[in-house]
């Protein structure tokens, strides 16, 4: 399984939506219509998923699922 295969994964457990719904290009806001608990549920599954740690500055210069899977390569 790729990274964006589990990122999407996580996004669509987290947030109940369909996994066709989430692509690489996908803004959190605009496309996904994340809002701040959104946010933290998915942070803490991509945390559990890539068994990483993800700090709050890191985190808020990410607003698409590409920006995340770049953080992703970053810390890993």
């Amino acid at each position: 399984m790729t990274n964006f295969e589990r990122v999407r994964w996580v996004i669509s457990e987290e947030l109940r939506m369909p996994k066709e719904d989430i692509n690489e290009d996908s803004l959190f806001v605009e496309d996904l219509n994340f809002d701040s608990l959104d946010h933290i549920e998915v942070v803490i599954g991509i945390e559990k998923e890539f068994d990483v740690e993800i700090s709050d500055e890191e985190i808020d210069d990410v607003k698409s699922v590409k920006d995340l899977l770049s953080l992703l390569e970053n810390i890993a």
